[in-house]
């Protein structure tokens, strides 16, 4: 039975886009498919589950295409979350507009999580590829498990977090005069300076100069977060680089992280390797 190779993506992820050209490539796989939210939400499903809490699902596409969870391989989940209808939040009807989507939402979640084996991204009862996690907390996590982080965080007024350190901006929340000291909440934020490099995790591969340093705890924090899919973005500062971002949806742009996270799509799927010809 041929598989499916599934990547769950907005209108516009470049990143998505050239891992399914990646798989598609002479010597590629030709049984790659591309969904945005609202093909999943004009799709006709059908979902159920047994006895046992076992689900089964079969999806017909407004192209009319059958996906049957047998013929899927592997999933590359990158969703923001299904768009709601438009022309819904103000009417008389928003009420029943906004229970259908979170029951869509809820039946992708559900779709995902039996097919959890398969599935290279966060899953969540959410159904979007972030889940809960939100920056801030892959970066706390980042920092519990050892990687070196850039600090953030707040203060109920500028002069509680003192001067900027090197590599670092204090942002007020309102405009005010008063100078940093100002009694007005301030954000502490990673200077927006150009990234130094990345380090991606892949299933039980790092990918990235700086895999040897730093390699175990990345396993470390993907375990922890839920997804061995995840890409930690770095950036100089005087006393070595720190991690300023941890991205759930790797940006995919690099070439390298692009074959890579195509190849652990093909494993994942238990499909031969094919070389080009």
């Amino acid at each position: 039975m041929s598989r499916t190779l599934l990547l769950l993506a907005a209108p516009g992820d470049s990143g998505a886009a050239a891992v399914a050209r990646a798989l598609s490539a002479p010597g590629g796989h030709g049984g790659v498919l591309t969904l945005t939210p609202a093909d999943l939400a004009r799709a006709r499903w059908s979902h159920r589950v047994n006895g046992k809490g076992e689900a089964s699902t079969r999806i017909t596409l407004p192209t009319g295409q059958v996906l049957d969870d047998r013929t899927i391989g592997a999933v590359l989940h990158r969703l923001p979350g299904l768009p709601l209808t438009a022309g819904t939040e103000n009417s008389p009807r928003a009420k029943d507009a906004l229970y259908t989507h979170s029951e869509r939402q809820a039946l992708i979640a559900s779709w995902l999580l039996s097919l959890a084996p398969r599935v290279i991204g966060l899953i969540s009862a959410y159904g979007t590829a972030h889940g809960t996690v939100s920056r801030t907390a892959a970066l706390v996590h980042a920092e519990q498990c050892g990687l070196p982080v850039a600090r953030r965080g707040g203060a109920t007024r500028g002069g509680l977090v003192g001067q900027p350190a090197p590599g670092e901006r204090h942002v007020p929340r309102l405009a005010w005069p008063g100078g940093p000291g100002s009694p007005v909440p301030v954000d502490v934020l990673p200077e927006p300076t150009a990234y130094q490099d990345s380090l991606l995790i892949a299933g039980y591969r790092v990918i990235g100069p700086r895999a040897g340093d730093y390699g175990e705890r990345c396993h470390r924090l993907a375990d922890t977060l839920g997804t061995r899919h995840l890409e930690l973005q770095f950036a100089p500062r005087a006393t070595g680089a720190v991690v300023t971002d941890v991205h759930l949806c790797p940006r995919l742009d690099d070439p390298l992280h692009v074959q890579t996270t195509a190849s652990f799509m093909v494993a994942v799927a238990g499909l031969p390797t094919r070389s080009p010809e």
